[in-house]
């Protein structure tokens, strides 16, 4: 696969259009708080592959769980585009400027009562990894390619507050990745499908 032909396709996939200024500016008397991941892709072995964290066992939320670099929007941050950005240099030791950020997708509710907005973007070659060991047990690579054979996702249903919702399973050697962040896999994977 040639990498920038697989960056023009993301691009193609992903949204473009300027974020309402309501999810940007946080929160709000009307909305859920706001906040921000970015699904990072890398380059290896010529494919691109997808960089995931697994969270602390001992965080409050989601703890022990397999998700993107991400958190809480802060009013310092100005945009939830740098949301996504600082918390990936804090969370695994990435920087902006190693980042070539190339759109986001649809935001998600959390179950902790987040607006949850994905980020798409390619970290350049050589990165090195200075992961906060408070927050993040491991960070882990897995090729895209898993993702996009449907073989590899289920679908489960449960009862929630809100009515039978249902979510998404991977199963990646001994990680399992399901949530939002199967999520937010799936919306990518679904748009690249729309394409071919």
């Amino acid at each position: 696969m040639n990498k920038s032909h697989f960056i023009q396709q993301l691009k193609q996939a992903l949204n473009d259009q300027k974020l309402p200024a309501e999810l940007w500016q946080g929160q709000s008397a009307q909305m859920p708080r706001t906040a921000a991941v970015l699904f990072p892709f890398y380059w290896k072995n010529e494919a691109p592959w997808v960089l995931l964290t697994q969270r602390h066992k001992d965080l409050k939320h989601h703890s022990g769980q397999v998700s993107f670099p991400g958190g809480a929007f802060e009013s310092s941050d100005g945009h939830v585009r740098q949301t996504a950005l600082r918390e990936t240099e804090e969370e695994i030791g990435i920087k902006a400027n190693q980042i070539d950020l190339l759109g986001h997708l649809d935001p998600l509710p959390s179950i902790s009562g987040f607006e949850v907005t994905p980020f798409v973007g390619f970290v350049e070659s050589g990165f090195e990894i200075d992961k906060q060991d408070e927050e993040v047990d491991r960070v882990f690579g897995v090729p895209f390619a898993f993702f996009q054979e449907q073989a590899n996702r289920t679908k489960q249903f449960a009862k929630t507050p809100i009515g039978r919702k249902h979510y998404y399973i991977y199963q990646y050697n001994d990680d399992v990745i399901w949530g939002l962040t199967a999520q937010i896999i799936v919306q990518l994977v679904k748009r690249l499908e729309e394409q071919s």
